[in-house]
C-alpha cells in the first residue's frame, strides 16, 4: 500500500512538471522569528495569482511562465518585499523571507535558503529567539561527527555525559532527572532499572534535530530537572528527496576474529528471538521429591477410593493419619482387613510398603510428568565461539511534497537496519570485601565479553494541508532491537581452585510509536490551536537469562558443580504502553509587530500501564546425585537424560528406589507478577511578553496531578490491604506492599531575557530563569519486586516508601553572537533537591532510597570559533559541584517488615553526577576538492554510579577519553563517501572503588576501535 502511494505521488509530481509549472515555496517570518500568518505572496504582473501564508508562515505559489517574474510579499504593518525569480520547467524554488516592521527603515531585503530543521543555521536562530535556555544537536552536526545513534550525538552537548549503557546525565544530574520525548511526546522506558529511555535505540539517520531544554517552561511537562530532551524526527521535504546509505565497519577486536557468543536463533539478525530461548511456562510442572503418604497412595491408584470415603489428606503420625494409611495398605493387599488392628500385621505391612517397590513406583508416577517436561527445556547452556562478520548498516529514505486532490500533501519514509559485533577477550573485574581485621580482600576476575546487537527502525510520516489554516499529520515509527550479551568469567577465588561462570543474557525490545498532530488557525481571533496525541506499544523480553557457576582446578582439567543454586535461568517479560496527549492554544495580546506578546494555555493527559512477569528456575541436585562434569561441557552435564527418573537398588539396604539426579525448581512468588498504572493530568497558563524590544518575560504556572499505583496481580485481585500479613512470602523476605503516589504539584517558572545588544545578526542576550520542577519515582521503583541485573550481578528490588522529589532550579546565561558566525555563552546554574532518589547497596541487593537533601551547581562555557574560511572549532566545558547530605540508616527486616536504624550523617558527592565534562569538535572544509574532515573529543569526570553503606565501597565511573574522526568526500553531484573512525584510542570503560590508597576496578573493558566506510546516494 505504501509503495502504491509513493507511485501515485510521484506520478502527480511528474504531471506538474510536464505542465511546465515551476513552484516557489518557503516560509515568512518577522525579525523575532515569529511566523507571519496571512501574509500575501503574489505575482506583481498578475496579483490575482497568489497565495496566503498559513499558520506556520508557509506559502506555495505556482508559476507557469518561465520568464523572470517579480514576487511581492506584503502584510499590514510590515514593509513590502519584492523578489525576482526565474523558474525553470518543473523546478521547485525554496525561499524564506524575513519581513521587517514598517516602523523600521529597511536598508536591504534579506533572503535566506530554506530554514531546514536539520541544519545548524536554523537551530542556532531558534536558540537565539527562544524564551528558554536551550541547546541542540542538528542532523548536520551528526553527519559531520559520524554519530549513528542519538546517544552518541547528545554526548557532544554542553554539560551532557553518557554511560556505556546508553543512559545520559545533564549538568552532572542523573538520568532520572532527564526527560526524553519523541516529537515532544513520551514513550516507555522498557527498562527495569532506569527512569529514562535509552537513546541508543534511535538511529541518527531518522532524526532532524535534538532539542535540549535546560530551563523549565509551563508548556513543558514538569517532571525533570537536568534537561528536557525532544528527539525531533525527520519531516517531509519541500521537494523530492532520496537518500541511500550503505556502511560497512571493521572492529579491531571483533571483526573476522573468533568471538565469544552463544547459540543464536534464526531471527537474531532481525533483532528478535525465534523461540530458541523462550519457554512456555504454562507447561512447567513442579517436581515433588518428598511426597506425603496421601500423595503416594493417590499415585498408586487409590485416589478414587479416598474420595469415596471423604478423605483429602492426613497428617502423618496422628491417630487419624495412621488409620487412613492402614486403609491404603489394605487396598494395596499388604494388610488383610481382618488384621487391621493387629500390631504385628500392621508393622509387617508397613515394612513391606517401605522396602518394596511401592514407594519407588509412587515417586515415579508422581514425577513422571515433571521429569518429562524438564527434558523439554532448551539445552543451549554452553557459551560458544563464532567468527564475527563486518559490522553493517543500511539506511534509506524518500520523501516529497506534492498536490493531491487539490491539497498539499507531504510524505517521508525511512528505514535503517544495523548489525554490530563487539568483543573484549581481556576484560577484568574485582570484588572487594573487608575481613574482621579491617583489611581489604580482593577477588580478581578475568573475563571474556561478547556482545552482538541487531535491529531496525523505520519512520513513516505523512501530512496534509487541508487549507491555509488547517493541517493534519500522522507518524508511525517502529523500532525493534535485540542484544545478545555473553560473559565467561574466571575468578581466582582461592589458591587451590577457580570459580568459573558462564552467563548468557539476551534482550529484545519492540516499540511501535503512533503520533497524530493537528494544527489549526482561527483568523478572526488570530488563535493558533495545536493538538498532539501519541501512543506507544512497547515490550521488552529477556528470555532465558542463564547464569551458571562451577569450580575447576588451576589448569582446568577437573571440574565440579554444586553449592546453592549454581544453575539459574531467568525469564523476564515487560509490557508497557503509554498514551500521551496535549492541547494548546496561543493568541497574540498586542498588535505591535516589533514585539513578541502572546498568551498560551493548554491541557495535557498521560496514561501508562505496565505489566511485568518473571519466571526464575534453578537446577537442584537430587540426594543420590552422581553425574560426571567433564571438559566444562554444560550441555552434556545438563543433558535431558540427566533429568530423567533413575531407578535402582540401594547397595546397603537392598531397597528399590527412584530418584532424580537433577530437576528444575522455581522460585515463583506473587511479587514476580506485577502490574502498574499511572495517570498524569496537567494544565498550564503562561505568557511570553516583550516589555520592550530589549526586555522579554516568559513564564506562568503549570499544575500537574499524578496518580500512580502498582501491586502484585494476586494481592490486588484478593483485595489485600497494604499491611495484610498474607503479603509476606518468607520469614526473612520483605512483604510486597502496593506502591502508591498521589500528588498535586504547583510548578511556577519565570524566564527573563534581556538583549544587551539588540541586533538581528549579532545579539547579546542575558537570560535569568527560575522554576520549580519535580521528579516522580517510576512504577518499577515503587514496586517491591526483585529483578536480577546482568550488569550489577545482583538483585535489584523496589521501594514502595519512595517519595516525590522537589527541585528548585536557578539559571543564568550570557550568550554573545558575532557577525563572523562565532558565538560564546556562559551559564551558571544551581539546583536544590528535596528527597533526592538514588540507588544504593542493601543487604538483599540494590534498591532505591530517598536522601534528605542535595544540591548541584556549576558553570558551562561553550562557543564556536571560525578560525579560517575552511576551519572552525566548537567546544564546551562544564564544571559541577554537588553535595548530598543524609542520615545514614541501616535497613532491618523483621518478620517481613522494614525498619531503619540511624547510624550517622553522611555528606558526599551527589549520585550520578560528573564533576566536569569537556567536548570539542574541529571541522575542516576543503571546498575545492569537496572534502570535509571532522575530529571530535569527549571526556567526563568520575561520577558515582553505585553507593554503599561504607563510602570506601562506593563505585565511580572513571573518565573515558573518546576521540572520533570522520572524512567526507563528494563524488559527483549525487554520490559521496565517508570514512569514520570511532573511539580512536580504544578507551576502556572502567568503574572503580573509592578506596583512598588502593586501586581496585569494579570492572574494566574495552570494545575496540571501529573503522567504517560509507557510500551515500542522495537526491534533493
Amino acid at each position: 500500500m505504501y509503495r502504491l502511494l509513493i507511485l501515485v505521488f510521484s506520478i502527480v509530481a511528474l504531471c506538474d512538471a510536464a505542465n511546465g509549472q515551476g513552484i516557489i515555496r518557503g516560509k515568512v517570518t518577522d525579525e523575532n522569528g515569529e511566523t507571519i500568518i496571512g501574509a500575501t505572496v503574489v505575482k506583481k504582473s498578475d496579483p490575482a495569482v497568489g497565495a496566503v501564508t498559513d499558520f506556520d508562515g508557509n506559502y506555495s505559489l505556482k508559476i507557469s511562465d518561465a520568464t523572470p517574474q517579480v514576487i511581492v510579499i506584503s502584510f499590514i504593518s510590515f514593509d513590502k518585499i519584492e523578489y525576482t525569480v526565474t523558474p525553470k520547467d518543473g523546478e521547485v524554488i525554496v525561499k524564506n523571507f524575513i519581513m521587517k516592521s514598517s516602523a523600521t527603515a529597511m536598508e536591504e531585503v534579506q533572503i535566506e535558503a530554506k530554514a531546514i530543521r536539520s541544519n545548524d543555521q536554523y537551530m542556532e536562530n531558534m536558540k537565539k529567539k527562544s524564551a528558554t535556555t536551550i541547546d541542540y544537536v542538528s542532523s548536520e552536526t551528526m553527519k559531520k561527527t559520524g554519530d549513528n545513534t542519538v546517544v552518541a550525538a547528545v554526548a557532544r552537548v554542553t554539560g551532557v555525559s553518557t554511560s556505556s549503557t546508553g543512559i545520559i546525565t545533564v549538568r552532572g544530574i542523573g538520568d532520572r532527572y532527564v526527560k526524553t520525548s519523541i516529537n515532544g511526546s513520551r514513550i516507555p522506558t522498557l527498562d527495569p532499572f532506569t527512569n529514562n529511555i535509552k537513546l541508543d535505540i534511535f538511529p541518527a539517520s531518522l532524526v532532524d534535530n535534538i532539542m535540549i531544554t535546560k530551563t523549565a517552561s509551563p508548556d513543558l511537562p514538569g517532571d525533570w530537572a537536568g534537561a528536557y530532551i525532544s528527539v525531533e524526527t525527520k519531516d517531509y521535504p519541500e521537494q523530492l528527496s532520496v537518500n541511500v546509505e550503505t556502511q560497512i565497519g571493521y572492529n579491531t577486536q571483533a571483526t573476522f576474529k573468533e568471538v565469544l557468543s552463544s547459540e543464536r536463533s534464526s531471527t537474531d539478525w532481525l533483532g528478535y528471538d525465534s523461540d530458541l530461548r523462550d519457554y512456555d511456562h504454562t507447561k512447567y510442572i513442579r517436581t515433588n521429591t518428598s511426597p506425603t503418604e496421601y500423595q503416594e497412595m493417590v499415585a498408586l491408584g487409590l485416589g478414587q477410593y479416598y474420595n469415596s470415603i471423604g478423605v483429602q489428606g492426613w497428617t502423618p503420625g496422628t491417630p487419624a493419619g495412621d488409620t487412613y494409611f492402614k486403609l491404603g495398605l489394605v487396598q494395596l493387599g499388604l494388610l488383610p482387613s481382618g488384621l487391621f488392628n493387629d500390631a504385628t500385621a500392621v508393622a509387617n505391612a508397613k515394612d513391606a510398603y517401605r522396602t518394596g517397590s511401592y514407594r519407588s513406583q509412587a515417586f515415579t508416577n508422581i514425577n513422571a510428568a515433571s521429569s518429562a517436561e524438564a527434558q523439554q527445556f532448551t539445552r543451549n547452556y554452553n557459551t560458544t565461539y563464532r567468527t564475527a562478520p563486518l559490522n553493517f548498516t543500511q539506511s534509506f529514505s524518500v520523501g516529497n511534497q506534492t498536490t493531491l486532490f487539490n491539497k498539499t500533501f507531504g510524505f517521508l519514509g525511512g528505514f535503517r537496519y544495523y548489525t554490530v559485533n563487539q568483543y573484549d577477550p581481556e576484560a577484568t573485574a574485582q570484588r572487594v570485601n573487608s575481613n574482621e581485621a579491617g583489611s581489604f580482600l580482593s577477588t580478581d576476575i578475568k573475563e571474556e565479553l561478547g556482545k552482538e546487537s541487531n535491529g531496525w527502525s523505520a519512520l513513516f510520516n505523512a501530512a496534509c494541508k487541508l487549507n491555509s489554516n488547517n493541517s493534519i499529520s500522522l507518524l508511525f515509527m517502529p523500532n525493534v532491537s535485540g542484544v545478545n550479551n555473553v560473559r565467561y568469567s574466571t575468578d581466582f577465588f582461592e589458591p587451590a581452585y577457580l570459580l568459573l561462570q558462564q552467563t548468557q543474557f539476551y534482550e529484545e525490545r519492540k516499540q511501535f510509536v503512533y503520533q497524530l498532530k493537528s494544527e489549526n488557525y482561527i483568523p478572526a481571533a488570530k488563535i493558533k490551536l495545536e493538538t498532539n496525541v501519541s501512543y506507544t506499544d512497547g515490550s521488552s523480553t529477556a528470555p532465558d537469562f542463564k547464569s551458571i557457576t562451577y569450580q575447576g582446578d588451576l589448569d582446568k582439567t577437573s571440574f565440579g558443580i554444586g553449592g546453592e543454586r549454581p544453575v539459574n535461568r531467568y525469564f523476564r517479560y515487560l509490557d508497557e504502553d503509554v498514551l500521551d496527549s496535549r492541547f494548546s492554544m496561543e493568541m497574540p495580546v498586542s498588535k505591535n509587530p516589533e514585539l513578541v506578546r502572546k498568551l498560551k494555555a493548554g491541557v495535557a493527559y498521560q496514561y501508562s500501564d505496565r505489566y511485568s512477569d518473571q519466571y526464575n528456575y534453578f537446577v537442584t541436585f537430587g540426594p543420590r546425585f552422581d553425574v560426571p562434569f567433564n571438559n566444562e561441557d554444560l550441555n552434556s552435564f545438563l543433558a535431558p537424560q540427566n533429568f530423567a527418573i533413575r531407578n535402582g537398588i540401594d547397595g546397603l539396604t537392598g531397597v528399590p528406589y527412584s530418584t532424580l539426579d537433577m530437576f528444575f525448581e522455581d522460585t515463583q512468588t506473587p511479587s514476580n507478577f506485577v502490574f502498574g498504572k499511572t495517570h498524569i493530568a496537567g494544565a498550564f497558563l503562561m505568557t511570553d511578553y516583550s516589555i520592550t524590544r530589549r526586555l522579554r518575560v516568559a513564564g506562568g504556572l503549570r499544575i500537574e496531578y499524578a496518580d500512580y499505583y502498582t501491586d502484585a496481580n494476586l494481592y490486588d485481585s484478593l483485595n489485600y490491604s497494604a499491611d495484610d500479613p498474607r503479603r509476606k512470602f518468607g520469614a526473612d523476605v520483605l512483604a510486597l506492599r502496593p506502591g502508591e503516589l498521589n500528588e498535586t504539584s504547583y510548578l511556577p517558572s519565570l524566564n527573563v531575557v534581556y538583549k544587551l545588544k539588540d541586533t538581528e545578526v549579532s545579539p547579546v542576550n542575558l537570560r535569568v530563569n527560575y522554576s520549580r520542577t519535580v521528579a516522580r519515582p517510576s512504577l518499577r521503583e515503587i514496586s517491591d519486586m526483585f529483578v536480577y541485573d546482568y550488569e550489577l550481578r545482583a538483585f535489584v528490588f523496589g521501594n514502595s516508601d519512595l517519595k516525590l522529589v522537589d527541585i528548585d532550579n536557578y539559571d543564568l546565561r550570557l550568550e554573545t553572537y558575532f557577525k563572523s558566525g562565532d558565538n560564546i555563552s556562559i551559564s551558571l546554574f544551581h539546583k536544590n533537591f528535596t528527597n533526592h532518589i538514588e540507588i544504593t547497596d542493601a543487604p538483599q541487593g540494590y534498591t532505591w532510597e530517598n536522601v534528605d537533601k542535595s544540591y548541584v551547581q556549576g558553570i558551562e562555557i561553550e562557543g564556536r570559533k571560525i578560525i579560517t574560511e575552511r576551519l572552525d572549532l566548537k567546544a564546551n566545558v562544564t564544571f559541577v559541584r554537588s553535595e548530598t547530605s543524609y542520615m545514614q540508616r541501616a535497613l532491618l527486616v523483621t518478620d517481613g517488615k522494614k525498619t531503619y536504624q540511624n547510624v550517622g550523617e553522611v555528606t558526599r558527592t551527589m549520585f550520578g553526577q560528573a564533576p566536569w565534562v569537556i567536548n570539542c569538535m574541529v571541522n575542516y572544509n576543503y571546498e575545492k576538492i569537496k572534502m570535509t574532515a571532522t575530529a571530535s573529543y569527549n571526556v567526563q569526570g568520575p561520577r558515582l554510579v553505585i553507593t554503599a553503606f561504607n563510602p570506601d565501597f562506593e563505585v565511580y565511573d572513571q573518565p573515558r577519553h573518546l576521540v572520533d574522526v570522520k572524512f567526507v568526500k563528494q563524488l559527483g553531484e549525487r554520490f559521496s563517501a565517508t570514512f569514520n573512525i570511532k573511539d580512536l584510542l580504544n578507551a576502556p570503560t572502567t568503574r572503580s572503588y573509592n578506596f583512598p590508597d588502593e586501586d581496585y576496578n569494579y570492572d574494566s573493558y574495552r570494545w575496540g576501535t571501529n573503522y567504517a566506510f560509507s557510500l551515500i546516494y542522495k537526491i534533493g
